[in-house]
């Protein structure tokens, strides 16, 4: 057999061998029509129904704001200590909070503007009362935030968009 006759049918054979690995991985052979019928879920559980028992109202007088003792703004100290943290657990056991007074105002009115501005740039802003030395002030704070770290930069943001020189404040419960 001729050299060149030898080469045409080993590379014959390697286009054949080709053909037959790389065909079906181009072309999907398969049936399209065909649906597999097999399920793969598993049985459905056995569940026996409870039954729920509706919440009655208390009876009696009930003291409603029980939430306001757990964030007491008005005994939240300005934190400067670095050491105490930036997020965790306090000596009670409870997580420690952040919030910022972003102002305190006289004038209802003006604390109400500056909470609209910042919702307007996207914080969560509330406004408080506190009564110092008979006088009423209206306070706006910012937050609260876990992490101390958060509620830092958030002040650096407030401060320069706002013109204010907000304090960092931890709730205390």
């Amino acid at each position: 057999m001729s050299n060149g006759l030898q080469q045409r049918i080993i590379g014959a054979l390697v286009l054949g061998a080709l053909g037959l690995v790389i065909l079906p991985i181009v072309f999907d052979f398969a049936d399209p029509l065909k649906i597999d019928r097999q399920s793969r879920l598993p049985a459905a559980p056995e569940i026996e129904p409870i039954e729920v028992v509706r919440a009655q109202s208390p009876e009696g007088d009930v003291k409603l704001g029980a939430i306001d003792s757990l964030f007491n703004i008005a005994e939240s100290k300005p934190s400067v200590d670095v050491s105490e943290g930036f997020y965790g657990l306090n000596a009670n056991d409870l997580p420690r909070a952040w919030v910022l007074q972003a102002g305190s105002f006289e004038a209802r009115d003006k604390a109400e503007g500056l909470m609209q501005s910042l919702r307007k740039s996207g914080f969560k802003a509330f406004v408080k009362t506190a009564i110092v030395d008979s006088t009423t002030f209206y306070r706006v704070y910012v937050g609260p935030k876990a992490d101390k770290r958060r509620a830092i930069a958030e002040k650096a943001k407030i401060d320069s968009n706002f013109a204010t020189d907000a304090i960092v404040l931890q709730y205390v419960p």
